[in-house]
């Protein structure tokens, strides 16, 4: 949540932000001051995503695993 703050432009609703990610009940906070800014939670998921994305590659490249490459079925 910290890396999206600091990701941000917009430093009123970054300031809010980071007051609501303090203490118990941080992200249900982060989630209710971003739902009154419907871009922006959109925004945070997509970053959310991308970053869960890129921990279960990093965790299954570390355990071996790579991705075989095929090619995508063909429509008829």
């Amino acid at each position: 949540m910290e890396d999206f703050i600091d990701a941000l432009d917009d430093e009123d609703l970054a300031e809010r932000l980071a007051i609501a990610i303090s203490g118990r009940g941080a992200f249900r906070r982060f989630k209710d001051v971003l739902g009154r800014h419907p871009g922006e939670l959109e925004a945070w998921y997509a970053f959310s995503d991308d970053r869960q994305s890129g921990r279960a590659r990093a965790w299954l490249a570390a355990a071996g695993c790579s991705p075989s490459v095929t090619g995508r079925p063909s429509s008829t």
